[in-house]
């Protein structure tokens, strides 16, 4: 399973590598971008991303320095090769408005960062299924 993962906390890149177990040898394959502009450019498939394989997740932060998480699930909703690809908004932001907009985008969820770490590391098992259901 392909995830790519665009979050600019690196402790928060740490958790999730743990919460879907990821490690040498593992199923899941993680690439991350670490801000918005790197993710666009995985989007749109250019420097280090061109011709990589189409994930089976997309999992977006929405408060991403230099381009907005909303900005690239716009794009990848526009993307001739990427639009049928679940997203998954992982975001601080518990606001109505945000997780409004993330669903108008095309969103297939949004999770709100717990702030608990068991809770945290259950993230996993959660993100697995959206890729197994609509991947």
């Amino acid at each position: 399973m392909k995830i790519f993962l665009a979050e600019d906390n690196p402790a928060d890149v740490y958790l999730l590598r743990q919460a879907l177990g990821v490690q040498t040898g593992s199923e899941i394959e993680l690439l991350v971008a670490q801000d918005g502009e790197e993710a666009m450019e995985y989007v749109n498939r250019k420097g280090r991303f061109c011709g990589l394989p189409r994930p089976d997740l997309i999992v977006l932060d929405l408060n991403l320095p230099k381009t907005d998480g909303s900005d690239i699930l716009r794009a990848v909703r526009e993307s001739n090769e990427l639009r049928e690809v679940p997203v998954v908004i992982l975001t601080s932001s518990d606001s109505p408005r945000d997780r409004a907009t993330a669903e108008r985008l095309g969103a297939d969820g949004y999770i709100t960062k717990p702030s608990d770490l068991d809770a945290f590391l259950s993230l996993g098992s959660i993100l697995r299924a959206y890729a197994v259901v609509r991947g």
